[in-house]
């Protein structure tokens, strides 16, 4: 495999092409392990082998350039099998799909709703056949296909544990696509004996994506009638004399089904895949995480970590493509210049350095202009294109940056170590959807006096998250629970896991009554009690404000219309 300069080429769909074709920019590009067996002429493959000499060939999305397909016209998104370069010429468009645009990543049609979705979608559902309750688990757990099915797994109740090749894919299993448990394989000498202590009850369903050893562990731990869904042999791959598996008699005194099975076999199962994983990737019910490479120059060594265990998960070639080139540009460039404008930054008297001075939008143009910028990140030098804000430590002040919502593309913002203050953005998961890095630790955030807590972040690809040193009140949220304890730590407000302080079970209104707000009050009761002396007045007015906020501490509502204009929600 080697990266080939294949120099200039037209972009039109050449005259006298034998059939209607299609030209596609190449958008992103999967990394499959299915790929390892067209590396070799093995005859009993269910893919033809690839030519040595031609393109590496694989799914990817794609914009249309140009068409001479009627179902097609330029700018379309299309998935579909293409070539491991720039553009392509696809002379059998038929097989493409067309993708409609939605607040999901692109790159998720190459994964959660493309053939690896569609395999945990097919292998669990059909070939499994699963129960409630049953035990299941599910081997190269944190790959494409393998986090997928042990979610389904987790939707259908069942109970679920997944193995994996690192402790650090170990932990996002669990905590990130709740399985019941996993385990690290290399760390277990005795894999009959892991699998027992996992499955005391033995194994209903197997999920098979490694092959070895691993598969003949399962065979001695099934139970009575299990059913082993064969989707792949990762570790068999490349192997001149692959490992025999010895324990193959158990299919029969325990009746266990195996099968294997290729996705393409049910396609018509797909439109029903579609809106089933759409519908519950929006509700929050089915997280995902892909591994994006940058640039077809990383794509072997992305290969390769398919199987060497350094890929965290699915893995995905980023092409660097643009498929609103202008739109994308123009809108960055704007979202820098409000965020430029929203910034205090005293370093601009010491030095001329840092953001008010070196971010000049003269004449960028729509070339990278904006990619030499401090902290700026671009996800090509010459696209003005924000990939990453890393503006840590620059000693900034102002409130939570405004328009960042049309960085549209960010997958990184650090604004840690500054003196930011005032409340943390409410959509946060709206501004910035596609972000996995947020660092907002060691600044003087706080949250909105309307609500007093900490707003529910819901970001899907969220890798790591750290509000830590701030003024940040109120519980956790569910969806960031599973981030440590460490990076909540500083703020003395904040309750709840994983923080070792529980929030206190009380009617969620707090009420701090403030100078003002009292003499607010006096001015109100001021009226009815005017026959009542100066003393008289302080007295009933302060013994009216004990007693009301003594009534808003028990675990009851008050439904007094009177009442209503005295409650205040401040946070201290």
């Amino acid at each position: 495999m080697a990266l080939v300069d294949g120099g200039a080429v037209p972009l039109r769909v050449p005259e006298g092409a034998a059939g209607p074709a299609v030209l596609v920019k190449n958008l992103y590009l999967s990394c499959d392990p299915y790929m390892r067996g067209r590396m070799r002429d093995f005859h009993g493959s269910y893919i033809p082998p690839f030519k040595p000499g031609s393109v590496i060939e694989g799914l990817g999305v794609a914009r249309v350039v140009d068409s001479t397909h009627p179902g097609f016209v330029a700018g379309d998104i299309v998935s579909g099998m293409t070539g491991w370069e720039e553009y392509s010429l696809i002379d059998k468009p038929e097989q493409l799909n067309k993708i409609q645009q939605s607040d999901i990543p692109l790159s998720y049609h190459l994964g959660l709703l493309g053939m690896p979705g569609f395999t945990a979608y097919v292998g669990f559902y059909e070939i499994c056949s699963p129960k409630k309750g049953e035990f299941v688990f599910v081997s190269a757990a944190s790959g494409a296909v393998g986090q997928i099915v042990g979610q389904l797994a987790k939707l259908h109740g069942c109970y679920v544990v997944g193995s994996a090749g690192t402790n650090e894919k170990v932990e996002l299993l669990k905590d990130k696509f709740g399985f019941d448990a996993a385990f690290n394989y290399k760390e277990e000498p005795d894999l009959t004996a892991a699998l027992k202590r996992y499955f005391p009850e033995g194994i209903d369903i197997y999920f098979e994506n490694v092959g070895g050893p691993m598969l003949d562990a399962v065979l001695l731990n099934m139970r009575m009638h299990g059913r082993i869904a064969v989707c792949g042999m990762v570790s068999q791959h490349g192997m001149t004399d692959p490992a025999g598996i010895h324990n193959l008699f158990c299919l029969v005194p325990k009746r266990i089904s195996m099968k294997g099975f290729i996705q393409s076999d049910y396609i018509n199962l797909f439109p029903q895949f579609l809106d089933y994983m759409t519908k519950h990737y929006k509700d929050g019910k089915i997280a995902y995480l892909e591994d994006m490479s940058i640039g077809l120059e990383n794509a072997p060594a992305a290969f390769v970590g398919l199987f060497s265990g350094g890929a965290l998960c699915f893995g995905c070639i980023n092409c660097l493509s643009s498929y609103f080139d202008h739109g994308i540009s123009s809108s960055d460039v704007q979202c820098l210049k409000d965020l430029k404008q929203s910034l205090i930054d005293p370093n601009i008297l010491e030095n001329d350095l840092e953001i008010k001075s070196r971010w000049n939008f003269t004449d960028i143009g729509d070339n990278g202009g904006i990619c030499g910028f401090t902290g700026v990140e671009c996800w090509h030098p010459n696209e003005n294109r924000v990939l990453s804000l890393r503006l840590g430590n620059l000693g900034l002040e102002g409130p939570f940056p405004r328009g960042l919502e049309l960085c549209a593309s960010m997958t990184t913002l650090d604004l840690s170590g500054n003196n930011f203050s005032g409340p943390l953005s409410e959509h946060i998961s709206e501004q910035m959807p596609y972000v996995s890095f947020l660092d907002l630790s060691n600044n003087s955030f706080s949250v909105r006096k309307r609500n007093c807590e900490l707003p529910a972040i819901n970001l899907s690809r969220l890798i790591s998250f750290n509000v830590a040193e701030n003024s940040l009140f109120g519980p956790i949220p569910d969806s960031l629970q599973s981030f440590p304890a460490a990076n909540f730590m500083g703020n003395p407000g904040l309750c709840g896991a994983p923080l070792d302080k529980k929030c206190k079970k009380r009617f969620r209104v707090w009420i701090h009554v403030r100078l003002v707000r009292i003499r607010e009050m006096f001015v109100r009761i001021q009226k009815p009690l005017h026959r009542i002396n100066d003393a008289s007045i302080i007295g009933t007015s302060a013994g009216f404000i004990l007693g009301f906020v003594v009534a808003f501490y028990f675990p009851h509502k008050l439904f007094c219309g009177r009442l209503q204009p005295y409650t205040f929600r401040v946070c201290g």
